[in-house]
């Protein structure tokens, strides 16, 4: 068809030529979208879920109650936007990589390498779930995602698009393949990698603790902490006199009483040169950053710093010549992450399928498991500190289910964790949660001792579906008894105080949770909730057909704070901006 001239276009031809070429994408990844049955299914039904009570694990009254979600992520992270938006600290996925190896289905079909769209199935797959991922954030959050060479590149670029360039923290390439993994062509493969995003610029990355070698360095001890000896002299980048010239200054040093003054200087000629003020005395000699072959360097930092820490300086003669160096304290807290990991106890196959293999006791069940101590160093990366939720959308066998309870045992933390799978091969039942369970208890299925355990608190929900219906009052009707689990989920409360048909109150250290679903007996529900013995705060759910949370109808005078909101308004709400 030959296009139309622009000469013959109306006005308003062109304003909406020109509205079309602003909204078209300029840069970025490009790729043909392909539908997701699970996502049309939200068209017709809601996701919700329900517990599985006899797998429910109470072990440490007071503390976070741990959760897995079985069923498809996506439908577990549209739960989770009506639960937990804005609360999640970390995110950890290792997504499926997309080799061609048949390890994942797209719209219950395996992808495999002759899938001509295999790649544009991965990204459409992702950007759904990455899309709910996001809101789940605080803004001081962070997301951390593994991948390898096969998806990589468009990761990054995927990545970019949903959460923001500027907003990229950095990759760290971990040797996670000591042997080494063949491929049909091109090299072994020792590595994969883990991308860092934060969800605002209020994010901090965390620090990663001593090695033992750098403990080691650090062997001299003041009143400031552990120390090295450092050469005062800079080198490398920026440290020539031409890039810092205010660190190009002169020392005065007495070997006689082994001290170190700095003199005072007057800065000229936009503070390229200066004038020295003072003269040496008795046996003072001047010391300058000036190398051996004649080079002018810079000290590590200007004159003011250099005089206020002139007793952390010392002199040392090596070879005939004297040398300035430094105290260097080991830093508090740990040391900013390096972009290249190769511990040993990162290998997937020695610490990650053995240690899968030890829990169970079953042969191998599941291909190329995390190492724990690889996913404890990502979180540690992305600032998992002890009270944090992490979230980890493809939970497979479970590991970062160990490596938060890990964390908590070794540092005293009150972390929790949330875990969603699916159950493809059983995966959820018969390796997710019993290793879980394992990790918790220190027992394993069989009854063998596995350690001493880890006691936590930890519940199994499974995702199931409310129907959309004929209008929205019967969908209104059916929906809010199904959020039931939802709503115990959100407020972190699991111990069932009362258990009527239209009246359910839960409690948790935080006060308690009530449910009511027939709004005409509320005066009643107070009365009952007035009685129980304790002050703490009631947030309360009752049912309505719109949103009124009958805040108006609260009696005043009363023991207890009360905070009302409707349902099921909150969930549909939810589920109007996620699903449209």
């Amino acid at each position: 068809m030959t296009a139309k001239p622009l000469e013959s276009y109306s006005r308003e031809e062109l304003i909406e030529t020109i509205k079309s070429l602003r909204t078209r994408k300029k840069y970025g990844l490009v790729w043909e979208d392909k539908p997701e049955q699970v996502v049309e299914d939200c068209k017709k039904k809601l996701p919700v879920v329900s517990e599985v009570a006899n797998r429910a694990i109470d072990l440490t009254p007071n503390e976070p109650t741990h959760f897995i979600i079985e069923g498809d992520n996506y439908h577990a992270l549209s739960v989770l936007n009506y639960t937990h938006a804005g609360r999640i600290d970390v995110i950890y996925i290792d997504p499926p990589y997309n080799t061609g190896a048949s390890n994942w289905r797209y719209n219950n079909s395996f992808v495999d390498a002759q899938d001509t769209f295999r790649h544009s199935k991965w990204l459409s797959w992702m950007k759904k779930r990455l899309e709910l991922a996001k809101p789940l954030l605080k803004d001081t959050g962070m997301i951390c995602i593994t991948i390898d060479d096969y998806e990589s590149a468009t990761l990054r670029l995927l990545a970019d698009e949903v959460f923001g360039q500027d907003n990229y923290l950095g990759t760290i390439v971990i040797r996670n393949n000591p042997s080494g993994r063949s491929t049909v062509k091109g090299l072994s493969i020792n590595h994969e990698y883990a991308l860092f995003y934060q969800k605002t610029n209020s994010s901090v990355i965390g620090r990663m603790p001593h090695t033992d070698s750098q403990k080691n360095r650090y062997s001299e001890q003041d009143e400031n902490g552990y120390f090295e000896w450092e050469n005062f002299r800079k080198n490398g980048t920026d440290s020539n006199r031409a890039d810092r010239p205010k660190q190009f200054f002169p020392l005065f040093y007495s070997a006689k009483n082994k001290t170190i003054r700095i003199p005072d200087v007057k800065w000229a000629n936009e503070e390229k040169s200066y004038d020295i003020l003072e003269q040496t005395t008795g046996d003072e000699i001047e010391l300058w950053p000036i190398t051996a072959d004649g080079i002018e360097r810079v000290w590590k930092y200007g004159i003011d710093h250099a005089r206020e820490d002139a007793s952390s300086l010392m002199v040392k003669q090596r070879n005939g010549k004297i040398e300035v160096y430094r105290k260097k304290y080991l830093s508090q807290g740990g040391s900013l992450p390096r972009t290249w990991w190769e511990k040993p106890e990162y290998s997937a196959r020695d610490n990650g399928t053995r240690e899968l293999t030890n829990i169970l006791k079953i042969a191998r069940y599941f291909d190329f498991p995390k190492a724990p101590e690889a996913v404890k160093d990502c979180l540690r990366v992305a600032n998992a500190k002890k009270d944090a939720i992490v979230l980890d959308f493809f939970a497979g066998s479970g590991t970062t289910g160990q490596a938060v309870l890990e964390l908590n045992k070794e540092d005293g933390g009150h972390r929790q964790f949330i875990l969603c799978t699916n159950n493809e091969n059983k995966i959820a039942e018969e390796v997710t949660y019993p290793r879980v369970k394992t990790v918790i208890t220190g027992k394993r299925a069989d009854g063998s001792e596995y350690s001493s355990g880890i006691p936590a608190n930890f519940r199994y929900f499974k995702t199931t579906f409310v129907d959309r219906g004929d209008t929205v009052d019967k969908l209104r009707r059916e929906l809010s008894p199904a959020c039931e689990d939802m709503i115990r989920i959100r407020e972190g409360a699991y111990e069932k105080i009362i258990d009527e048909d239209m009246f359910k109150v839960f409690k948790n250290k935080r006060g308690l949770t009530a449910v009511i679903y027939n709004r005409f007996e509320l005066d009643d529900y107070i009365a009952e909730l007035e009685k129980l013995e304790t002050n703490a705060p009631v947030h309360l759910y009752v049912f309505s057909y719109g949103k009124d949370g009958r805040e108006d109808q609260m009696p005043k005078a009363t023991k207890h704070q009360y905070e009302s909101q409707p349902i099921p308004e909150g969930v549909l709400e939810v589920y109007k901006r996620i699903f449209r």
